[in-house]
């Protein structure tokens, strides 16, 4: 591997790393912005509806116009979000703010993902560069709350970030290289229209049924409309001359399995933060001690990540794949039986595990989309992993959400209720790792154009 795909992968991980640092920086000093619960709750949201809604969009313009070209302006609309919240006046100018970043979050995810597909120049060299970029995803989501411990306010989260985006974005100018799809034909922009649409109108929609209701009409509205829409982009990609999604994709077994398994991975993974967070915030810890804490469950997922790539090359990746789920099914198992109590050990070692096993998940269903498709299918898998895993992550919060709130309801104490929480996760993630292995061990009878027999 020479120097200029080395430090063009380098660039793809910190891009990714950097993206992230708005929205989990920002989830630990809530309460010192406002007492408006519902108005705090989109401080965060606004960025992952956004996301979401980028990536799709953020794959096809990766495709036309250059990855690294893509990349870059996503890290400049993070700047842009993060100088917008560095001036806020007030939280809803912070939503603005937010979304921004959320959307440079989103072109970003896209584009480097493909970036690193394009550049790898061998598969066990794509799979550890996309085992490198899962774990740089999952640091960004794990520096957050130390920097948020750092710093004596909430507006300085954000000038750092925006030094550490425009650092990247210089780097990846001076020393990456680009690549263009070549000749892309005519931009399927009714597609990208509907699937954007679609997909924020159901992630709003969960987000929504989350804090008011499954019934409430706000949530009821984005969940049909997100339905009806992405309905609708489906009949559109399928007469498109070069779709933004080809729904023939979900043929193709391995790309299916790694979707089912990267999205019950992200939903464990929010799904616990939201559940340790909240036994947390009930007890003296502090928020350096709830950032130390969540930091043993993103250090167990990001060092797994990386060691995933090299057992991908040695094993295969649907032995570390199936594997991983079965890690954290074993954690969620522990954490089923932890009191979450103020002690660090007891808390730490059960994170660790859930960490290493959606971290190890996360990484290899990222590969195992990729190449369960050749050529130039490859950008557009990891696209739709990557649309299937935000799905997951917004559903997390949103599902035990109404979860913990039914318990309580019910006269459960507040660790019942979180066992509650967790007792859904060992759910979600068995279900997973049933359909990845029915998927992936049952013997394939065809393949989709280009698929690997």
């Amino acid at each position: 591997m020479n120097r200029t795909t080395q430090a063009t992968i380098g660039f793809a991980a910190a891009a990714m790393l950097v993206s992230y640092l708005p929205f989990s920086a920002i989830n630990g000093v809530l309460a010192t912005i406002s007492a408006d619960t519902a108005s705090l709750q989109w401080v965060t949201d606004a960025f992952t509806v956004a996301l979401t809604g980028a990536v799709l969009s953020g794959g096809a313009l990766a495709e036309r116009y250059g990855r690294r070209r893509i990349t870059v302006a996503g890290l400049a609309l993070t700047v842009l979000g993060c100088l917008v919240g560095s001036v806020a006046g007030g939280v809803h100018v912070l939503w603005v703010g937010q979304a921004v970043a959320g959307a440079g979050a989103g072109l970003v995810m896209s584009a480097t993902l493909a970036l690193i597909a394009a550049t790898a120049d061998s598969a066990a060299a794509r799979t550890r560069a996309i085992a490198l970029w899962a774990a740089a995803n999952v640091a960004g989501l794990g520096a957050g709350p130390f920097l948020a411990a750092a710093v004596p306010s909430w507006r300085w989260l954000f000038p750092p970030v925006a030094v550490l985006a425009a650092a990247v974005a210089g780097f990846g100018l001076l020393r990456s290289r680009e690549v263009v799809a070549g000749s892309p034909g005519r931009p399927d922009l009714l597609g990208q229209l509907t699937g954007t649409t679609g997909v924020i109108a159901l992630v709003f929609g969960v987000i929504r049924a989350g804090s008011d209701g499954w019934t409430d009409a706000g949530a009821l509205l984005g969940l049909t409309g997100g339905v009806v829409v992405l309905a609708a982009f489906l009949l559109v990609e399928q007469r498109a001359a070069n779709p933004v999604l080809r729904p023939a994709l979900f043929a193709a077994r391995g790309f299916t399995a790694a979707g089912a398994a990267a999205g019950a991975a992200l939903f464990t993974m929010i799904g616990v933060v939201f559940v340790t967070s909240l036994a947390l915030a009930q007890q003296d810890v502090g928020n350096l001690g709830i950032a130390a804490r969540l930091g043993c469950l993103f250090a167990g997922n990001a060092i797994a990540s990386i060691v995933a790539g090299r057992l991908q090359v040695r094993l295969g990746s649907t032995t570390v794949l199936l594997g991983g789920l079965v890690v954290a099914l074993a954690g969620l198992t522990a954490l089923l039986g932890s009191p979450f109590g103020t002690g660090f050990g007891d808390l730490a070692w059960r994170l660790i595990v859930v960490g290493a096993g959606c971290g190890t998940v996360i990484a290899t269903s990222t590969a195992v989309a990729v190449q369960s498709v050749a050529g130039p299918l490859a950008g557009m898998a990891g696209t739709a992993n990557n649309v299937i895993r935000q799905l997951g992550a917004a559903l997390g919060t949103a599902v035990l959400g109404g979860v913990l709130a039914s318990r309580l309801a019910g006269g459960s104490s507040l660790v019942t209720a979180l066992h509650g929480c967790v007792a859904v996760l060992l759910v979600v993630m068995s279900a997973a790792a049933v359909t990845a292995a029915a998927l992936l061990l049952i013997p394939r009878t065809a393949t989709l154009e280009g698929e690997p027999a």
